[in-house]
């Protein structure tokens, strides 16, 4: 039988707070206040950050016109004094790339009592329920980035043209195993962190997988989508597998020359 395909809104992993590794997203920024600047690869919820792991960071690239470099090399934890995250040095010029990721956020299982914990069915097989789950990221910095490149994630946001600096709203198609994915519900967030989740209106997918999302305000913006597939890949490790992917941009850039 064909596992069952279910797109859903992100918040819905959040419903329920048992629900094993929901809420968290991963997000890419940039960051200028070091001497060099710095892809920022962001990780948990806005208000309660975590430091992502870099043995699960399976990628981190930046894509320009003319190719792409490898920037897990470069990693290191953020200072202590800002929010917790990982930094990678750009060794191309800021407003003309785009920087993609892959996380694996690993094996979750809930407990009958609603304890969660990170381990597959293997070492919990009577848990209530079990998930793998993966994060991609992308993000596209100034108008000089390729932002309607497909980088091949199972699961991608990619947009079907590029905003103006005041754009009203944002054309992207969702993409799952590399075809449109219909039915697909999008949430936006700003100010550079994941969606705000409690009372937003999902953007819905049409037939080709577009969806259209208001932008509400200038300035770093961030689109989520979720995917859950069950029966998991691996059914004897997990119930279903979750894929979770973001996208970032900012529009008040100015032009790059």
């Amino acid at each position: 039988m064909l596992p069952l395909l279910r797109p859903a809104l992100a918040a819905a992993l959040l419903l329920g707070a048992s629900r094993p590794g929901g809420a968290h997203e991963l997000w890419l920024t940039l960051s200028t206040v070091e001497p060099v600047p710095q892809v920022r690869v962001n990780y948990g919820r806005a208000s309660k950050r975590e430091a992502p792991h870099a043995p699960q960071l399976i990628q981190l690239v930046a894509l320009t016109q003319d190719g792409s470099t490898d920037l897990r090399a470069g990693l290191k934890p953020a200072p202590a004094d800002v929010p917790p995250a990982l930094l990678a040095p750009l060794g191309t010029k800021p407003g003309r790339f785009l920087a993609a990721a892959t996380y694996d956020a690993g094996f979750w299982t809930t407990l009958r009592d609603g304890t969660r914990l990170q381990a597959s069915r293997r070492l919990v097989p009577d848990a209530r329920e079990g998930r793998w789950s993966v994060k991609y990221a992308k993000a596209a910095f100034g108008p000089g980035a390729p932002w309607l490149r497909v980088v091949g994630h199972m699961l991608e946001i990619v947009p079907v043209e590029v905003p103006g600096p005041t754009a009203g709203a944002i054309r992207v198609r969702v993409l799952f195993r590399g075809a449109p994915l219909p039915g697909a519900d999008l949430l936006y967030g700003d100010s550079g962190m994941e969606p705000e989740r409690a009372g937003m209106p999902a953007y819905t997918t049409d037939a080709e997988g577009i969806a259209t999302v208001p932008i509400r305000k200038a300035g770093s913006q961030v689109l989520t989508v979720t995917q859950t597939v069950s029966p998991s890949a691996t059914p004897t490790l997990a119930d279903e597998d979750v894929y979770t992917a973001t996208f970032a941009f900012r529009l008040d850039e100015p032009s790059v020359n």
